[in-house]
């Protein structure tokens, strides 16, 4: 279980950017973290990470401090321009001992994606794409995404959430962030909504379209705008 609490992050005296959020992330699911804005996701994903210091709070999976159980997947470019595809999971299986290349090889396969490919070449969603495919081909249980819909057509949103409900899920969890909560509604378990740095409610997706008769994006309005 990856299990992040009471983290408190400060920028200078006055800039409180997390206030003691809380919360658990356990094997085979899908959880959302939901804010505004400005409310503090990345900077939830980068203390998880280790990339920021905190003020408070600890972050451990399965009860140790070690990240290696932990990929990442940004919303950026991680390859330099230069590099094909192919020379990208060279790169990937020579540095990290967990890469599974038929797992890559595979990913590749179901996303069009070719090893002759220029990282400059790719299209925003292809670019999207291969991150997804350095992010499950690590053989770790679990995956931060931030923002992995961003800024790409529909079609390609479509393409992605798939794998959120494919056979690549297999004993793995996803922490990701998100605006674009209609394309994954559907595979996501459970919603973490985050406001002025704090975690002010968590809601299985099934609790809220069962018993509340209410989507995500619902219940997203009544928290914000409400």
């Amino acid at each position: 279980m990856l299990e992040v609490k009471g983290l408190q992050k400060r920028y200078g005296r006055k800039k409180h950017v997390l206030r003691d959020v809380t919360f658990s992330v356990g094997l085979n699911e899908v959880t959302c973290l939901i804010g505004l804005n400005g409310e503090g996701k990345s900077t939830i994903l980068k203390a998880i990470l280790g990339l920021i210091p905190v003020d408070a709070g600890t972050v451990t999976v399965n009860g140790k401090t070690s990240r290696d159980q932990i990929a990442f997947v940004p919303d950026l470019q991680t390859m330099p321009s230069y590099m094909t595809i192919g020379q990208a999971l060279a790169y990937m299986a020579d540095h990290y001992p967990d890469w599974n290349q038929e797992t890559a090889e595979r990913l590749l396969q179901t996303f069009q994606l070719f090893t002759t490919d220029k990282m400059a070449n790719l299209s925003k969603g292809n670019k999207a794409k291969f991150n997804l495919v350095l992010g499950f081909a690590l053989d770790r249980p679990y995956i931060l995404l931030d923002e992995p819909l961003a800024g790409i057509d529909l079609f390609m949103k479509e393409q992605i959430a798939w794998i959120f409900s494919s056979e690549f899920m297999e004993g793995r969890s996803i922490l990701m962030t998100t605006h674009e909560i209609a394309e994954v509604e559907q595979v996501i378990d459970r919603v973490l909504f985050l406001r002025d740095g704090k975690i002010v409610e968590v809601k299985e997706t099934d609790e809220l379209r069962g018993r509340h008769h209410q989507s995500v994006q619902d219940r997203m309005r009544e928290v914000y705008q409400g």
